[in-house]
């Protein structure tokens, strides 16, 4: 056992990659709100049923995003992805309430089982900046510190940083999109068709979660079939391998698509009862101004650093034409998907929260030309002007509570569209920066908390004060000192990973990324 501890703590001590998912897991998971109120608990009474009883669909109508199949049960109109990931997260909870059912009231171990469910979006990103450190160090050949600062600021001056905990599909997305350009970089890097097999396995999974992540694998194709002037036979085994290693995500979509609206091209996201949300019939013209220009859900509003992304834009094309142009591609596509879209903003979310799922991409030029940034005095100081403004809203985002504010709007009729998206001075932005900057006043005066219907008293005193979990256990008795354990072993795990990261020396990889790729 001794030696088991010593042999993790020397990898530990030395893996910079390990000290960096953990560095940012502690950190996601200190900002934790400890429940979540997304659509991705509806992912997880699927993977509840599938393990409790070994089905996909339910006999009677569960509240949430299920409609009635041809076959007379009811399954979830969302694709599986997100709750295939959910599955070891409701095992674990269904052996909690096996064990403990006997003398623990059921709304206590509900609790726990919520609270345990809230941490996995953290998991996932930590995993998606994990791998976005990866790419600028391996692929990008960018230095260890400028990496680490990158990361962070990807992070924590960005919308990524409330989606961190957030269950929404997207999030898994965004994980699975960012493993998979990193898989395809480190393939022509290293020429190992595991590398090019794993690429596509995550872009499977991707598909069979959110079916927009067919823009994704299309591009990938696009950047693989790039590279067809060389050694033409053996290009062409590589696409064979990328469809074959698609083909079982296409098979179970359509007969999934089958199973739950009796057609196989049709998934239940595109019938009417979705309609509002996701019929592409939306004006694409008022959808890419508002994606890029609206003062409620403007990209740059939620991620200000990628003004600096597209100002370097022309300078990482020069050095990587590929990479741009999958870059470039990508977001694309995926701007005109989503502008036609009728709620081309996404509906209920923080921002405009279909782009999560590509921000980390969007981000890239920023993040490889950190240190060309910080050299110039004039960008130096734009990039803290844009990141001061990222950190404080995103800060505001976690002090409160999105949802509960748009409930809360909704409650006072204050819930439209035109007010929300484009108010300069009653939209989202400045709703929430309201609302954060209240809480701590709220929180430092004991003043009344807001209530609002169909929230618990728990979620309101944390969506009306300081929205972290410790502050809800606190709140609904545990002992501080035990929350302040917690909130230490979190702090102290950030800070040894810390020292990791930064005595850490970079190595010189084998092959630099050229503009060939």
């Amino acid at each position: 056992m001794k030696y088991f501890i010593k042999s993790f703590r020397n990898f530990y001590s030395t893996n910079t990659y390990l000290s960096i998912f953990v560095f940012f897991w502690a950190l996601f998971a200190l900002t934790n709100s400890g429940f979540d109120n997304s659509e991705g608990l509806f992912h997880y009474q699927v993977a509840v049923q599938i393990l409790k009883h070994g089905q996909l669909g339910f006999d009677t109508l569960p509240n949430g995003v299920f409609q009635e199949a041809p076959n007379g049960r009811f399954y979830a109109g969302h694709e599986i992805g997100n709750t295939l990931f959910l599955l070891p997260t409701a095992l674990i909870n269904i052996l909690i309430e096996n064990i403990f059912s006997t003398f623990v009231s059921q709304e206590t171990i509900e609790r726990i089982q919520q609270f345990i469910l809230s941490f996995q979006p953290g998991v996932y990103s930590a995993i998606t900046v994990t791998t976005f450190f990866a790419i600028l160090k391996l692929e990008f050949l960018q230095a260890t510190i400028p990496c680490f600062i990158a990361t962070l600021c990807l992070s924590l001056t960005t919308y990524f940083w409330s989606y961190s905990r957030n269950l929404f599909d997207g999030v898994l997305c965004a994980t699975l999109l960012v493993l998979s350009f990193f898989f395809l970089l480190r393939y022509f890097q290293i020429s190992n068709l595991w590398y090019l097999f794993s690429c596509f396995i995550c872009l499977g999974f991707g598909l069979i979660t959110r079916i927009s992540m067919s823009l994704a694998i299309l591009v990938s194709f696009a950047y693989l079939v790039s590279f067809l002037t060389s050694h033409l036979a053996f290009r062409i085994k590589e696409i064979l391998l990328a469809l074959l290693t698609l083909v079982p995500f296409v098979i179970w979509q359509l007969w999934y698509n089958y199973l739950r609206t009796g057609l196989f091209y049709k998934s239940p996201v595109q019938t009417p009862i979705y309609a509002e949300n996701n019929t592409l019939d939306g004006n694409i013209f008022v959808g890419i101004t508002g994606l890029l220009l609206s003062p409620g859900k403007s990209l740059f509003v939620y991620a200000p650093l990628l003004i600096l992304s597209v100002l370097l834009f022309r300078k990482f094309y020069r050095e990587y034409p590929k990479e741009a142009i999958y870059v470039a591609a990508l977001t694309i596509l995926w701007f005109l998907l989503h502008s036609r879209l009728r709620t081309w903003y996404g509906a209920w979310g923080w921002g405009p929260r279909h782009c999560i799922i590509i921000l980390p991409i969007m981000f890239l030029p920023f993040a490889v030309y950190l240190a060309y940034i910080l050299k110039k005095t004039a960008l130096k100081m734009i990039a803290i002007f844009l990141g001061s403004f990222g950190f404080i809203l995103g800060l505001c985002s976690i002090i409160s509570n999105w949802h509960f504010r748009m409930m809360y709007a909704q409650q006072r009729g204050l819930l439209i569209k035109d007010r929300f998206v484009w108010s300069l001075w009653n939209n989202q932005l400045v709703d929430m920066l309201e609302s954060g900057f209240g809480n701590i006043v709220r929180t430092i005066t004991h003043a009344p908390i807001i209530t609002i219907r169909n929230y618990s008293k728990a979620n309101e005193y944390a969506s009306s004060t300081i929205n972290v979990w410790a502050n809800s256990l606190i709140y609904a008795g545990v002992p501080w000192y035990i929350a302040l354990l917690l909130v230490i072993i979190l702090l102290m795990l950030m800070y040894f990973s810390l020292q990791n990261i930064l005595r850490h020396q970079p190595l010189k990889p084998s092959k630099k990324l050229t503009a060939d790729g």
